[in-house]
């Protein structure tokens, strides 16, 4: 298990822009929520409009610009993907037609929500897989992205998953390692730091002591003034799944754990991580024929099965409120009104 921060020298690299954004990336349940609260509370600004607390899941919030979020979902949807879909994006999708009124109205949040700020966070597990169009967004508002790439091991992840989501263990390592690959190609050679879960839990302090000193960047609060707020946030209620969790002797778990090896390395191996990468593409695009129809299928079964749970909540809501009604003393009092009025209707049949 992973204990220490691993970091990218990013020393060559000058830091020209006046305007900065950190930009959180991880797989979902990986601890970019935790991440992402403990630099808010440093005094980095994540915009009013977030995503709100979901008590089971993420009862300390999920620190994610809603607004966002919601477009990130409405982009895969029109790609033809999903958040919990590992099969590639089409070549070259930033450049679509049907991209473009949606980074645009990205773009527009942006300059209405942090236009006048210096340093600014956005933080949502799907923008490991849209860092190609993030990239452009961010040249175009001329902001210095400084990415931070959260590390948890993906047995923990995969359980995680499957509390929340039923997802196999299988399926949600394949998505560790699209999640994950994506990020690390797609910030070479940026201005980035590899965090590892388990730690920032264990020793906050070192975490953004080494994220800082990494990024080259001064938090807005200092670690002391924030301790007391920081240390109540991550409390014992964020340490799940942390150890002792075996994932099924599978290709794509097995390629899951040497990425999470290979990303915990002091400087990840680029080549290791391509041959990884490569390995992975053609593991997903053998099993997408059979996998992707049996995602579409089981999407929709739980579409339904949320849907039906809905109306069921709602007859029972529905049924009370005309037990109630018909409680009343004002029904009782008309009931033979009722009566009358129906019998002169069948009259008149």
């Amino acid at each position: 298990m992973v204990n220490t921060v691993a970091s990218f020298d990013s020393n060559t690299i000058q830091m020209d822009s006046a305007i900065h954004s950190l930009v959180v990336l991880g797989i979902h349940r990986s601890g970019t929520s935790a991440l992402a609260g403990v630099l808010s509370l440093l005094g980095i600004e994540l915009g009013d409009a977030l995503m709100p607390a979901m008590e089971g899941i993420n009862p300390k919030g999920f620190w994610e610009h809603a607004e966002i979020v919601s477009i990130h979902d409405q982009l895969l949807d029109v790609l033809g993907s999903s958040w919990d879909d590992e099969s590639p994006l089409p070549d070259q999708w930033w450049h679509s037609s049907l991209v473009a009124p949606l980074r645009d109205r990205i773009i527009s949040i942006l300059r209405r929500d942090f236009g006048n700020l210096p340093v600014w966070l956005i933080k949502d597990p799907r923008t490991c897989r849209l860092l190609p169009m993030w990239h452009e967004i961010l040249s175009e508002l001329a902001c210095q992205p400084l990415f931070i790439l959260t590390l948890r091991n993906p047995a923990e992840v995969a359980q995680s998953l499957r509390k929340r989501d039923d997802l196999a263990e299988e399926a949600s390592c394949l998505l560790w390692l699209t999640y994950m690959l994506d990020a690390e190609f797609q910030t070479r050679e940026q201005h980035r730091v590899f965090v590892a879960y388990e730690h920032l839990l264990t020793d906050w302090r070192d975490t953004v002591t080494n994220i800082g000193q990494t990024l080259n960047f001064t938090w807005p609060v200092s670690a002391e003034d924030a301790a007391h707020n920081i240390e109540s946030f991550l409390d014992s209620s964020l340490h799940h799944h942390l150890g002792c969790v075996t994932l099924p002797d599978h290709p794509a778990c097995q390629m899951a754990q040497q990425g999470f090896i290979l990303l915990s390395a002091p400087i990840p191996d680029p080549v290791e991580l391509d041959r990884l990468r490569t390995q992975a593409e053609k593991f997903v695009n053998l099993v997408n024929p059979w996998s992707k129809p049996l995602h579409l299928r089981e999407k929709h079964i739980h579409i339904l099965e949320n849907q039906n749970s809905r109306f069921e909540s709602e007859n029972v809501a529905l049924q009370k409120e005309i037990g109630r009604i018909k409680s009343t003393l004002s029904w009782r009092i008309t009931s033979p009104l009722r009566v009358t009025w129906n019998t002169i209707r069948k009259i008149w049949k």
